[in-house]
């Protein structure tokens, strides 16, 4: 194989070709260039001249057809180069006579002509070729008309190929004429079929046959109609490519620039006016063009529209009325594509006007990369608020920009910041930073109204960027009284309130009836009724109606739509639900919530709902959950994306990963950056918090120490300590600070921390009054206070479903009850703390568990009594058993020994230990040697 591949159809029509080589007569093909109508001539002058037949070829060119006698004069030149090879009859003249016999009389001329044609043909066949005859001039079509009428019964045979397709032709009363001859065999060529495609891979490729199974070339001769539609110079391309690629059996089909340069020269190559522009003007309009949208498009009418369409056809460019994806590619990465920008305007706007799929018309508009005409201002606003009503925010945001780059004025500037911002503010907080100087200005200079300076509070404030938000609140209520939108204006004034520890004053708040005007943009948030449960529940919190708090969070729970509702909803209801301590008893809802996400997917109400989720898990001691739950909500809103309240995140990912036994990995977190104003809140509290238990995982007591320090400066902060909230302990660093003592030894300054603790609780029950208490056990020696104190915190703990703590807190029992010679309560207390600790993936408190029952409490106790270490361990087996009450008869049996053999045992042991009988051996030794069986 040589490489190059040349597909004809040379038996798509038999019954035509056998008639015209019997009859000698005359052959008329016709058919777009891209049918091989060239080629196709070129394969029968060589069949022909396998048989001595001498051809004769001409072609006829546009620019051209004012010459007269030009294609005649292409015939005779070839006639004077056989004469030059001994091809010349005898008597035959010089056909360089011809130009003064043009100036005498034309009929002689064409004798002549027709006599010297007749003498070659008399020695040997002639065939003669004319291709293009829609560019013939006038006296060469008359040389053919007068040719073609005396053929029969000469061995001169003819055939002459039209091109269709033709903006222009000059050949429609000679083909007339041509195809009334009796003799003339007109054959149409088309556009190869997927058979012919398949048949011709099978004759002229040979190793096909041998390499790929017959439904194999069938599937690639499929594949090659898809991407050519037949074009017969595209399949050339395509399966040259294909063959000289570095592996020549390959059954891919590799599209590269060769295929794309020989599409846009068919383009380029057709002779009709503004061909290439419509072609691009195709491509551009893709999956919806047509011929109105077209003509609409370029300014024409249906009938050139229409013309276009044909002869984009023609070439095997169309498939459904739209162009196939290569062809399109070729067209739209077209170099000389100039007019691209151009073409995609007002393909988005006649898109518009048809009511297209939005998503359409934002494709043409981002493609060119801003805004111009036929578009303004007021026209893309209108497709931004289509978008946000369908809940295509990424949709509007990317219009906006667009805007944001082309608005003229600083005012129409500030009017498309601000609705990028209502578009983008939860989902982008680094524009929200570039945006706030420039809105921060047009609100100084008048320009924002109270609406639009009420949700620059409330992003402000939701970013941290606390300073900026109360520099706008006077600017907001100067306004406020003229605002349409007064529930907006009042969910930030509640906001602001809520974070800033200031009372709100809700008499000064006159709240009209829920409308329209309380969603200016975007979907219906119902802020409005969001704002009449803040004002029920606002007094109610700070006078610690816990009861009027929680059904009033949960109707907010329960009310909410991740598609419509604020965000605010599920924020104000998760503050009230973690500072009345009764988060993990709403879990449902947000289960509730979490489902609803999956029908109605959202990455910003994913990710909350995540998070507070992940919060519960921890709390109820799911470590493995809520580790998988944070890393959900960082895949659906990545760490750079949060803001301020990324803090509160990284604070329940470190205590999961330490509580979980992965140190290093919660090292990695805290190396992560914070945002500085995220220390003005409560993520920032929760966030030095988590650090200081770290610390005090990793044994730094005096790190811990300043952490917890700080957590008590930051308390004192009005931006903390609401006086909503001010007294439920939502960070319980004074726990922090009571076991940073306890490591460094000052058992009264943890005392002192934790009586502080306890008179902060509510009335009801937390787990913080679990925690505390089982610390407070820690810092008495009186035994029976200690395990009457670690019994409540149990109980507690228990009954609030916090299985962590529970876990520590039944660590704390066993090893209380270990000292108190209660060996039976102690193994099943441990064993009990274990299972809780597996349970919850708590891999630091298996290791605190492993370590006190087996290394610590052996080496402790065998420091305590170092003669433990004289008794051998059939002695030490026989005792342990002896404390735990079974007879020499019962000790015999369960070690296989006699019962004489156990009182010698028994005896050294006494003798060893120092005591007198059973009695003093328990009394003595019981803990230390529950100690040693613990150990193994």
């Amino acid at each position: 194989m040589s490489g190059i591949l040349e597909i004809v159809p040379p038996k798509h029509a038999t019954p035509e070709f056998k008639t015209w080589q019997t009859n000698g007569g005359l052959l008329f093909l016709r058919g777009p260039k891209c049918t091989g109508k060239t080629t196709t001539l070129s394969r029968i002058c060589a069949s022909e001249a396998e048989s001595g037949t001498l051809s004769l070829w001409a072609t006829g060119w546009l620019n051209e057809y004012g010459s007269p006698f030009g294609v005649l004069q292409q015939i005779l030149d070839q006639l004077d180069a056989a004469d030059e090879c001994g091809d010349q009859p005898n008597g035959a003249g010089s056909s360089s006579s011809l130009a003064d016999r043009r100036r005498h009389s034309s009929g002689m001329t064409y004798e002549w002509v027709y006599a010297r044609l007749l003498q070659i043909a008399a020695k040997r066949p002639l065939l003669i070729v004319v291709d293009d005859i829609n560019y013939v001039d006038g006296p060469s079509q008359l040389f053919l008309r007068f040719l073609a009428r005396r053929l029969k019964g000469t061995r001169i045979r003819l055939a002459m190929a039209e091109r269709t397709g033709c903006a222009v032709s000059f050949c429609d009363d000679l083909r007339t004429d041509i195809l009334r001859l009796p003799y003339t065999s007109l054959v149409r060529l088309r556009l190869l079929g997927r058979k012919q495609i398949a048949r011709s891979l099978g004759e002229q490729v040979p190793h096909f046959r041998a390499s790929f199974p017959g439904s194999a070339v069938n599937r690639a001769a499929g594949d090659i109609h898809d991407l050519t539609g037949g074009n017969l110079l595209l399949v050339g391309v395509l399966i040259r490519t294909w063959l000289t690629s570095a592996d020549p059996k390959r059954k891919e089909l590799t599209v590269d620039t060769a295929f794309h340069d020989c599409v846009r020269g068919l383009i380029s190559d057709t002779d009709m006016p503004g061909m290439l522009r419509g072609a691009h003007a195709v491509a551009v309009l893709g999956d919806f063009a047509s011929l109105p949208r077209l003509a609409r498009l370029l300014g024409i009418d249906l009938t050139r529209a229409s013309r276009l369409f044909g002869a984009l056809d023609d070439l095997g460019m169309l498939v459904g009325g739209c162009l196939r994806p290569e062809m399109r590619r070729a067209l739209l990465q077209d170099e000389s594509f100039t007019a691209r920008g151009e073409l995609h305007l007002r393909a988005a706007h006649v898109l518009f006007e048809d009511s297209a799929p939005l998503t359409q018309v934002v494709e043409h508009l981002t493609a060119v990369g801003r805004i111009g005409a036929p578009w303004d201002l007021p026209l893309v606003l209108c497709l931004v608020n289509q978008a946000l009503k369908s809940g295509s925010t990424d949709v509007a945001s990317g219009l906006l920009k667009l805007a944001k780059s082309s608005a003229v004025g600083p005012d129409e500037r500030s009017a498309v910041e601000m609705l990028l911002l209502r578009t983008t503010w939860m989902t982008d907080p680094g524009l929200l930073a570039s945006l706030l100087p420039t809105l921060g200005r047009a609100a100084r200079r008048g320009v924002l109204n109270a609406s639009d300076l009420a949700f620059l509070v409330r992003a402000a404030l939701w970013h941290g960027f606390t300073e900026f938000a109360t520099e706008l609140m006077p600017l907001m209520r100067e306004k406020s009284p003229q605002s349409p939108h007064p529930a907006e204006v009042g969910l930030a004034e509640a906001l602001y309130s809520l974070w800033g520890g200031i009372p709100m004053n809700w008499a000064t708040l006159e709240l009209s009836s829920p409308s329209e005007a309380d969603t200016p943009y975007g979907p219906g948030a119902d802020v409005h009724s969001l704002l009449i449960g803040l004002r029920k529940i606002h007094e109610p919190m700070n006078e610690g109606g816990r009861a009027q708090a929680m059904f009033w969070a949960e109707q907010v729970l329960q009310g909410i739509r991740v598609q419509s509702s604020a965000v605010e909803s599920l924020l104000f209801a998760y503050i009230v639900l973690e500072g009345m301590g009764s988060l993990a008893a709403a879990r449902p809802w947000f289960t509730h919530l979490s489902e609803a996400l999956e029908t109605h997917p959202s990455p910003l109400w994913t990710a909350l709902v995540s998070v507070v989720q992940a919060k519960i898990s921890l709390e109820l001691g799911d470590l493995g959950s809520a580790y998988r739950l944070i890393q959900k909500a960082l895949a659906h809103k990545p760490w750079h994306e949060w803001g301020a309240p990324i803090a509160s995140i990284a604070s329940l990912l470190v205590q999961t990963l330490t509580e979980m036994g992965r140190p290093q990995e919660a090292a990695e977190v805290l190396d992560r950056p914070i945002p500085s104003v995220a220390y003005q809140g409560w993520g920032g509290l929760k966030y030095v918090d988590a650090r200081g238990r770290y610390h005090l995982a990793t044994d730094r007591p005096h790190a811990a120490l300043a952490d917890f320090e700080s957590c008590r400066d930051m308390s004192a902060s009005p931006w903390i300590e609401t006086p909503a909230l001010a007294d439920r302990a939502r960070v319980p660093w004074r726990c922090g600070m009571a076991e940073a003592y306890l490591a460094l030894g000052d058992v009264a300054g943890a005392r002192e921390v934790l009586q502080q603790q306890l008179k902060r609780l509510p009335e009801e029950e937390t787990s913080v009054h679990g925690t505390t208490l089982r610390l407070l056990a820690k810092t008495t020696k009186d035994d029976a206070q200690r395990l009457s104190l670690l019994k409540t915190s149990a109980d507690r703990l228990e009954r609030h479903g916090s299985r962590l703590q529970l876990a520590y807190t039944l660590t704390e029992l066993a090893a209380a009850y270990r000292e108190t010679s209660r060996l039976n309560l102690a193994r099943t207390t441990s064993k009990r703390a274990r299972r809780m600790a597996e349970q919850c993936e708590a891999g630091r408190l298996l290791d605190l568990v492993t370590a006190d029952a087996h290394g610590a409490g052996r080496d402790k106790h065998q420091a305590y009594h170092p003669e433990l270490a004289e008794l051998s361990s059939a002695e030490r087996r026989v005792a342990v058993l002896a404390i735990l009450g079974h007879t020499n008869r019962e000790i015999s049996g369960k070690l296989f020994i006699t019962a004489s053999t156990v009182e010698q045992h028994l005896t050294r042991i006494y003798r060893k230990l120092h005591v007198q009988h059973r009695e003093a051996l328990l009394d003595k030794f019981s803990t230390a040697f529950m100690a040693l069986e613990q150990s193994g």
